[in-house]
């Protein structure tokens, strides 16, 4: 099953012992891995419920012995067993016993690149488990994927020859895609409707590399810089309102990414479960560090009051509302 079938699974249909999510695809990792949590728990961060052990490093008895931990808080025992290929091919026949076998509340979830089809391990998965592909989709997907992600997650509509021109303008890396959805959708806020004239505006007018550079420059410390280039783009014709929705939809992930390190998973992977492209994983870690963890954790509230003083809560000029959010962001940390 591919990642996108999985997420649009009703979750009483989604409910396993075991799965294998497969493939390097870091968006779609991060969001199978998500409604895998959510499908058992009710919500992805309940710490008391999910063990994430790394595959490299756990011992088959940890593992074991995780899954059969009587949970105490929660209906089930969530063990992520991260890079798990060699941790797979080291242990398939016990692991081969366990899917026959799986503990009542406990639930396996295998990240792994690969999951060659032939083996016993993997047809014991088609009968009792699930393996879910995470590999870039084939273009012609896209645009309905995004139809189904407005509507599923925000309910909003997204018209066909929109999202179809959001495929041409951005290609098909789907967690770009998925961010470029998220600016549109704060962009047309109580509207709930995406328009072509609204995908043709919003990304095809500012670049996505000059939100990329305010950004870093804000969260890095270089508020004079951040600031040239937000002067720049207000005075060559775009929206503050587009350009906060463009920033937001951006720095929701650095927040999402933010509260996943302080459960301590490691950076990089909490910014591939929060959707940050790899190339983006490096800075997002510096941004982290500039920031600090307050300022992380406050992100959405601090966007939130800037797009209500845009849209009229308060007496100041947009363009200053922007600029006092790059100039909060951009100020040394202070824990």
């Amino acid at each position: 099953m591919h990642a996108f079938d999985f997420l649009r699974t009703k979750p009483e249909d989604a409910l396993r012992a075991c799965y294998a999510v497969v493939g390097e695809e870091p968006f779609l990792r991060g969001e199978t891995l998500h409604a895998i949590l959510k499908t058992h728990l009710g919500r992805a961060d309940d710490d008391l419920a999910i063990d994430r052990l790394n595959g490299d490093s756990a011992q088959l008895s940890d593992v074991f012995d995780a899954l059969r931990e009587i949970p105490l808080f929660t209906k089930k025992r969530i063990v992520v067993l991260d890079d798990a290929d060699g941790f797979v091919s080291a242990h398939r026949r016990e692991l081969e016993a366990y899917v026959e076998h799986s503990a009542a509340t406990g639930v396996l979830v295998l990240m792994v690149k690969t999951w060659p089809g032939n083996t016993r391990l993997a047809k014991q998965f088609t009968a009792s488990g699930l393996a879910i592909e995470c590999k870039p989709p084939a273009a012609a997907g896209l645009a309905a994927w995004l139809i189904s992600r407005a509507k599923r997650e925000s309910q909003v509509k997204l018209d066909a020859d929109a999202a179809q021109t959001l495929v041409e303008l951005v290609g098909s890396e789907v967690g770009v895609l998925a961010s470029e959805l998220e600016k549109l959708i704060t962009y047309v806020g109580e509207a709930r409707h995406i328009r072509h004239a609204d995908v043709t505006r919003m990304v095809g007018g500012a670049s996505v590399e000059s939100i990329w550079k305010i950004l870093d420059a804000v969260t890095t410390g270089h508020g004079a810089e951040a600031l040239h280039e937000l002067d720049r783009l207000i005075a060559s014709g775009e929206h503050p309102v587009g350009l906060l929705a463009a920033m937001s939809a951006s720095l929701r992930k650095v927040h999402r990414a933010g509260m996943l390190r302080l459960r301590r998973l490691d950076p990089r992977e909490a910014c591939r479960t929060a959707g940050i492209p790899p190339f983006a994983v490096e800075s997002t870690i510096k941004q982290h560090t500039h920031l600090g963890p307050s300022r992380v954790a406050s992100l959405p509230e601090r966007l939130l009051r800037a797009d209500l003083d845009l849209k009229g809560g308060s007496q100041l000029t947009p363009q200053t509302v922007l600029e006092r959010l790059v100039i909060e962001l951009s100020r040394p940390r202070t824990d």
